[in-house]
């Protein structure tokens, strides 16, 4: 792991053989951010488990809401992935750099864009 990444909270778990890069954060102070064995996470990717609710007129920004974030094993993470709440990846896909990764992600894929979609399989 490089030093240089930013850790906001205690439960951060990341498995045998993973590489994280520099500048990379893990707001992990109201849920769990998990990465699996085998990961590569880019520089500057931002794991996010905080959010809130759309609130009323005079305050947007409502109740605060945290949901865990999961990654499993040999994913390739690339640089500056934004990952937000509540965010499943199963195993051995690749999210293309810069994505913004909203919703869960099946197994074997390459995932790309704003937000993430699915633009090939892999084996």
């Amino acid at each position: 792991m490089r030093s240089g990444s930013r850790f906001t909270g205690n439960k951060v778990k990341i498995g045998d053989g993973s590489w994280i890069h520099r500048d990379v954060l893990f707001d992990a102070r109201t849920a769990s951010v998990t990465v699996g064995r085998n990961v590569a996470v880019g520089p500057g990717t931002m794991f996010i488990t905080s959010t809130h609710l759309i609130g009323e007129a005079g305050r947007r920004a409502g109740q605060p809401v945290a949901f865990p974030i999961d990654v499993g094993d040999g994913c390739w993470i690339g640089a500056r992935v934004l990952i937000l709440p509540g965010v499943w990846r199963r195993r051995r896909l690749v999210l293309a750099a810069g994505s913004v990764v909203r919703s869960d992600c099946e197994p074997n894929g390459l995932y790309a864009g704003i937000p993430a979609r699915r633009v090939r399989d892999l084996q």
